[in-house]
């Protein structure tokens, strides 16, 4: 077999990391909701606390930030989701 051909592509780019505050039951609405995006993003059941709330992690596919954002942003009439940070 020859893979000369595969060592001439490039690997994929990693994927952009989002916190995004919500509450455990509010995660569970977005992961359905960002399942049915066809790998637009992974929710993560990984946290970290800021004072008191809960910052849940999300990996979004590499150029599909603002996508996810503007997703997040129509969930907020559904289900309660505060701050989004995008990790630098």
């Amino acid at each position: 077999m020859d893979f000369s051909r595969l060592l001439q592509l490039r690997p994929p780019q990693d994927a952009e990391v989002l916190w995004v505050e919500t509450t455990d039951k509010a995660l569970h609405f977005l992961d359905g909701m960002l399942m049915a995006t066809d790998g637009l993003a992974n929710v993560r059941r990984e946290y970290r606390e800021e004072g008191g709330r809960k910052l849940y992690k999300l990996y979004v596919a590499p150029g599909e930030v603002e996508e996810v954002l503007r997703l997040l942003e129509r969930a907020r009439r559904f289900a309660p989701v505060g701050e989004v940070h995008v990790e630098p």
